[in-house]
């Protein structure tokens, strides 16, 4: 489009890959979403795996699109989930799919580990030990899979394996390097102490980029049969949080986050890390931020307890909007039990009302199931945002909710209302457009992140949410976390 640059951003999660232009005029970015397809973990005799060249082949459809529609492309960055990885094997080729974090080998691992042995992790790293972390599933493959760990030559994560498949270039990347358990978050370089004590061939790990460098071009093959521009590609956050955290409209330094879609991200922005006993207790990360800034947070339950409510409400045919579950769950007018989100017991059960119902002890009507679900997920959140100002000794006025789980303006209300906090949602696209908020480091290296977060406020569009000014719905929301705190 004319005196408008096309930014390209790979966003890719566990459950869609797509790919979005970002139209640049100089002042504010327009994003389009190109291409959208489903992507799944596919089950081969009892190992779970990720079809990667399915999802590079759909990431070309998209940028060739971008490039019809848009004309050439400026640059790309890609971002995607965490934790998963490829391996390359001494001939320079993958020697097979990345496995998924659904598989038990981490957890195998984990589970072996003496409670000295992880609390030494953690202090090495400042990042939460879990069975899905890159570390332990390497273990994994190690112990259970060991010809492809002695094949291996290099380890890259999914957007760094990605990267590879598009530009040849083999380079990793900090906020997804954070996602392993092996990058220590006061320097941000691999943990010496960690690769020792385990034994790891450090010579896997790759080389890591700094944000908003090229490090690599499109290869001329690609380009050539997709007839578009052989353009660079540039280091974004290319974890998937990281990048929706650089969309956060914030103009302060200290804010919280809630990165809210399937599950929600529920942290704040730190220039340093904070390690130690507490925080490991609680239950918080350090993970790479953009620019060097660290995303302390903590993983919660989002929208899948309400998603799955759903999906057991149209089992027999009938479909509800999300207005409808609203009206639903507004109609229940009486004190109505809460939950604990985060039990293991909704992780993945066959029938979510039944397991709620299970749960409180209670036989609740569908109505004040929806009612609880609401409810419970918004004390959660209030509950880890208390910890999170206990930790970093510091106060927030506001809540910035970002992402697909922004949409849920019932949701929203209900969480300024017993935070007591202004609560300010939006953007949805917040992963792409932080994606593409830092590929404009590619031509204005001196940007600042504070600079580029004006640029997407300009961008984009919010709605803010007050506490209730009613006396006895505020009595209403402290009785429902009182009792909430009262599961713990």
């Amino acid at each position: 489009m004319e005196n408008k640059k096309n930014y390209v951003a790979f966003d890719c999660g566990n459950s869609s890959v797509r790919v979005l232009s970002g139209l640049f005029d100089g002042e504010k970015i327009e994003t389009k979403l190109i291409h959208q397809v489903p992507n799944e973990a596919i089950n081969v005799n009892g190992i779970f795996y990720w079809d990667i060249l399915y999802i590079f082949r759909e990431l070309q459809i998209g940028l060739q699109k971008a490039f019809i529609k848009y004309g050439p492309v400026e640059s790309v960055g890609i971002s995607t989930w965490g934790i998963d990885f490829g391996l390359l094997g001494k001939s320079g080729q993958l020697l097979g799919n990345p496995l998924c974090y659904r598989n038990d080998f981490g957890e195998k691992v984990l589970n072996n580990l003496s409670k000295d042995e992880k609390d030494k992790i953690f202090k090495a790293t400042g990042i939460l030990d879990h069975p899905m972390n890159s570390l332990y599933q390497l273990l994994g493959i190690k112990e259970y899979l060991p010809e492809y760990y002695k094949e291996a030559e290099k380890f890259l994560l999914i957007p760094d394996l990605l990267a590879w498949l598009f530009t040849g270039v083999i380079c990793g990347e900090p906020t997804i390097a954070s996602t392993t358990q092996i990058l220590n978050m006061r320097n941000w370089s691999y943990s010496s102490e960690v690769i020792d004590h385990f034994q790891l061939n450090k010579s896997l790990l790759p080389s890591l980029t700094k944000h908003g460098e090229v490090y690599g071009e499109l290869k001329y093959n690609i380009a050539d049969s997709l007839k578009i521009n052989v353009c660079p590609f540039v280091s974004i956050p290319s974890h998937d949080t990281a990048s929706a955290v650089v969309s956060v409209p914030a103009m302060s330094d200290d804010f919280l986050f809630i990165s809210s879609g399937t599950w929600s991200l529920i942290g704040t922005e730190l220039k340093e890390p904070i390690i130690n006993d507490d925080v490991y207790r609680e239950g918080f990360a350090n993970e790479g931020g953009a620019l060097g800034t660290i995303t302390f947070l903590k993983n919660s339950t989002g929208m899948h307890i309400l998603q799955n409510i759903k999906r057991v409400m149209e089992k027999e045919g009938e479909k509800y909007s999300w207005d409808e579950l609203v009206k639903m769950a507004d109609s229940c007018k009486g004190i109505i039990p809460v939950f604990d989100p985060n039990d293991k017991s909704f992780y993945n059960p066959q029938d979510m009302p039944v397991a709620i119902c299970d749960y409180t002890g209670k036989e609740l009507s569908i109505e004040e199931v929806l009612a609880s679900a609401y409810i419970s997920l918004a004390c959660s959140y209030k509950r880890s945002i208390e910890k999170i100002e206990n930790l970093s000794d510091k106060q927030y006025n506001v809540i910035h909710i970002v992402g697909g789980g922004c949409r849920n303006d019932y949701l929203n209300q209900i969480t300024s209302d017993i935070s007591g906090k202004i609560v300010i949602a939006g953007p949805e696209e917040a992963t792409s457009f932080g994606n593409i908020g830092i590929q404009l480091k590619k031509d204005q290296q001196d940007l600042t992140l504070p600079q580029i977060r004006h640029i997407l406020k300009k961008s984009i569009s919010t709605r803010s949410f007050n506490p209730a000014k009613d006396q006895h719905l505020l009595i209403k929301m402290e009785t429902y976390y009182e009792k909430y705190k009262e599961l713990f």
